[in-house]
């Protein structure tokens, strides 16, 4: 992925994660295909729905961060 620029203020932004963390491990946060829906047993359903990691891009000199799921 090419390094984005601010659309406010013309800058390259500084590549980076999200960092998910649950109860087993340390991961990078995810985009899951369509409307969250609880599931039975807790937490929410995923099963079967495209999951991509997300990657954040700030910039340095305003601080926006952008999230972007190749």
């Amino acid at each position: 992925m090419a390094t984005p620029f601010c659309t406010d203020c013309q800058r390259n932004m500084e590549g980076g994660f999200v960092l998910d963390n649950n109860h087993t491990a340390q991961e990078a946060a995810s985009w899951i295909e369509g409307m969250p829906e609880k599931s039975f047993w807790g937490g929410l359903k995923i099963k079967g729905r495209r999951k991509l990691t997300m990657y954040a891009w700030r910039c340095p000199s305003c601080s926006v961060v952008r999230l972007y799921a190749p």
